[in-house]
């Protein structure tokens, strides 16, 4: 019965979602023919999130673990077909074998901090391929869809995972992780925690990303909590902390429910 709800779940996102995209067409097509098959078992986790204030997505990630009899291999080998049928739209493929000396990969999702969709367990054959995302859903041509799947082959059966992550590219987390050690540079000057505190407080207003935000607002906890063992700061520096930290909370501004709750966690923290 869950297989059969699936299976329609999967026929109405095919018509729906954006991964219907013809730059991997083909792949989806591969995945949707093992998902479907009477002999393949599966349990599934999705997640996705969108930016509260435009709606537009910013992460994604959905992973089906599988298992079925070593006989079907030929729906895993059609998946390999498939990349190499598609491999031309991509902008990065990669396959192998893992073992105890492999690095493990990670299919990055969203901006790539948490801390992904591991593609290469050890013992296990691997393939994945990263695909720009449509204009249409990313007009800046900073996100990318990754497709991968893993399996592993005995004698009785194959065992494996099919993987679709949204995420910024390698290159754009890249060029943001530069940027973002770039403002800490100039934020966090070392002889000032109360001016640090300021400035951070200052940065997190003038981000639109949800991502962002709470990326400061967790710089600011961290600050906040360095306050107990700093002993030469003072109360007034204290209080005025405390103080701006309450106006932030209660304030307009738009705040994700992560943020909003490592700002309360920040005021608790100055001791």
């Amino acid at each position: 019965m869950i297989r059969t709800f699936l299976v329609k779940l999967l026929c109405v996102a095919a018509i729906l979602s954006p991964l219907c995209s013809s730059a991997q067409n083909d792949v989806r097509k591969a995945f949707d023919e093992l998902l479907k098959n009477s002999s393949v078992e599966y349990s599934e986790t999705h997640s996705m999130s969108k930016d509260s204030s435009t709606g537009v997505k910013e992460s994604q990630s959905d992973v089906y673990t599988f298992t079925m009899p070593a006989a079907n291999i030929k729906l895993v080998d059609n998946i390999i077909k498939a990349f190499k049928s598609d491999e031309s739209k991509a902008y990065s493929i990669s396959g192998g074998k893992a073992d105890k000396r492999s690095a493990r990969i990670n299919l990055a999702v969203g901006d790539g901090r948490g801390a992904g969709v591991l593609i290469n367990p050890i013992g296990y054959d691997y393939y994945y391929a990263c695909f720009l995302a449509p204009k249409k859903e990313d007009k800046d041509g900073i996100y990318r869809y990754a497709y991968g799947i893993n399996w592993r082959k005995n004698k009785n059966k194959i065992e494996g995972t099919l993987v679709v992550t949204y995420a910024t590219t390698l290159k754009y987390r890249q060029e943001a992780s530069k940027s973002r050690g770039a403002m800490m540079s100039v934020a966090a000057p070392a002889d000032s925690w109360f001016e640090t505190m300021v400035t951070y407080m200052r940065t997190i207003s003038q981000t639109n990303s949800q991502s962002n935000q709470e990326f400061w607002a967790a710089r600011i906890y961290k600050l906040a909590q360095s306050s107990q063992s700093l002993k030469d700061l003072s109360n007034d520096d204290k209080n005025a902390a405390r103080e701006l930290l309450k106006s932030k909370i209660d304030g307009t501004e738009k705040f994700t429910p992560t943020t909003r709750q490592l700002l309360i966690s920040a005021l608790n923290s100055i001791k």
